[in-house]
């Protein structure tokens, strides 16, 4: 579960997910879950750039 911010990856049991999406409706639920979706891409891509830049680094030494 991720909260918008890297350093705020939260990892969450089953029971917590449950209780947590429990009470929302399908449409908030479906947002949730679009919304996890777009932050672990955005944070799958910055790993990606950071390691883009790291091996072009070690590539110029």
């Amino acid at each position: 579960m991720l909260f918008g911010k890297s350093d705020k990856d939260v990892r969450l049991t089953d029971r917590q997910y449950k209780d947590l999406v429990g009470n929302m409706s399908k449409r908030e639920r479906k947002e949730f879950d679009r919304k996890q979706k777009q932050l672990q891409r955005e944070k799958d891509d910055d790993w990606l750039l950071g390691m883009l830049f790291m091996t072009d680094e070690l590539d110029d030494m």
